[in-house]
């Protein structure tokens, strides 16, 4: 049985009870583990009282939480700071999370060692110390390669193909080990199923209507993810039933205001009898948001690596509009998704949703198709995928 120590950035904790895409992958690989007891994961985050209650659970798999660090961890991360930049970055862990890390894996024995997000080139150190050969990264974005990764990372899990093509075309590395896992998000969650009364319910609570369509935006309030150029194509749309239901916040449930965020709340504003802005939810409850929408749109302005919440959407039988942006379209291919460009994307999205609502016929293909591709990202298949790598 593979030892295999991951260790996540020092944002959110692990389980996922603040959120986080990252966070809730690894819980999802943790909650399988248990099922099938095919390894034997150790997990470092950071420390979190609620966190540290829910990984009692874990039977098969150990959680170490890093405390945050004391007013002496910082003094000392600012010298080590400084010591780098005059020999070169990485020279020194200049993190007192990731030094704490590195000197509790010195103890510990595992085959593999997983970057999942964080700082990167804090691993210089843990490639030295176990073989870089031993130490991997998860490219969860659209990451290039570079002469310092390069050094560290002998092998990458991609999100997607793209992601993995993006990573080989910058990389000088000649023998880098490179996989692809695709994502999943917890189908249980997802395969519940609420009844008509329920979803009446719940647009009611909304503010919406029976007979209202509602367009679903599920997602961070950030500029690269196409909020902004929604809601701009949504004040085109004049059907009187039209609706947009924008699910999220600018950092999961981390209550970050941004001025992109004060930005979108402004637009929102200015039309809220159609508009219906709920923040974060959590994610044990999405499933029943997207069951009262009837499509979901996902405006992506970046190259997106992956899109969890398309899996989402797909789950719940939705029909898709999503822009060519990256590995997205690996996941929603055009039998559950209208594909937009970027270029000119306030009225592609305009004409997008409206050809939507009017095809009732081709929205329940879509929906169908929708169901069908999301069996393809079940919890098990993302286990055994990942495992798979260490082999």
């Amino acid at each position: 049985m593979k030892k295999i120590c991951l260790v996540v950035g020092n944002t959110l904790p692990v389980p996922a009870v603040m959120g986080g895409a990252v966070e809730e992958l690894i819980t999802m690989l943790l909650d399988q583990n248990e099922i099938e007891q095919k390894a034997e994961f150790i997990i470092f985050s950071r420390e979190n009282k609620k966190a540290e209650r829910e990984a009692k659970k874990y039977k098969y798999s150990r959680i170490i939480y890093i405390p945050d660090d004391t007013v002496l961890d910082k003094v000392n991360n600012r010298i080590r700071r400084y010591a780098s930049s005059v020999l070169k970055p990485g020279t020194l862990l200049d993190s007192g999370y990731y030094r704490k890390i590195y000197h509790i894996l010195r103890n510990i024995k595992c085959d593999a060692i997983v970057c999942e997000g964080g700082l990167y080139h804090e691993f210089r150190q843990f490639a030295k110390k176990f073989g870089k050969e031993k130490t991997y990264l998860h490219i969860h974005h659209h990451v290039m390669a570079d002469p310092e990764y390069d050094e560290i990372f002998g092998n990458i899990i991609a999100v997607s193909e793209f992601a993995k093509k993006e990573w080989l075309r910058t990389t000088k590395q000649k023998k880098t080990g490179a996989h692809v896992v695709y994502n999943c998000v917890n189908e249980a969650k997802f395969n519940k199923k609420i009844t008509v009364e329920q979803r009446n319910k719940l647009r009611a609570q909304l503010g919406l209507k029976e007979d209202d369509f509602v367009v679903l935006y599920c997602g961070r309030i950030q500029e690269v993810k196409g909020v902004r150029e929604l809601l701009r194509a949504f004040a085109g749309i004049k059907e009187h039933n039209c609706r947009l239901l924008i699910i999220g916040n600018a950092d999961f449930a981390v209550n970050t205001k941004t001025p992109f965020l004060k930005e979108v709340e402004e637009l929102v504003q200015q039309d809220t009898d159609r508009i219906r802005f709920t923040g974060y939810i959590e994610n044990a409850e999405l499933y029943q948001y997207y069951q009262c929408a009837d499509m979901q749109v996902v405006p992506s302005m970046w190259e997106e690596a992956a899109g969890l919440v398309a899996i989402e959407g797909m789950l719940s039988g939705l029909p898709l509009v999503v822009t060519k942006s990256g590995g997205l379209v690996e996941y929603a291919p055009k039998e559950v998704a209208m594909q937009i460009e970027r270029n000119g994307i306030v009225e592609n999205l305009k004409m997008a949703i409206e050809t939507v609502m009017d095809n009732p016929v081709e929205r329940r293909k879509m929906s169908e198709a929708s169901e069908k591709r999301a069996k393809d990202f079940t919890r098990s298949r993302f286990y055994n995928s990942y495992l798979k790598v260490f082999e």
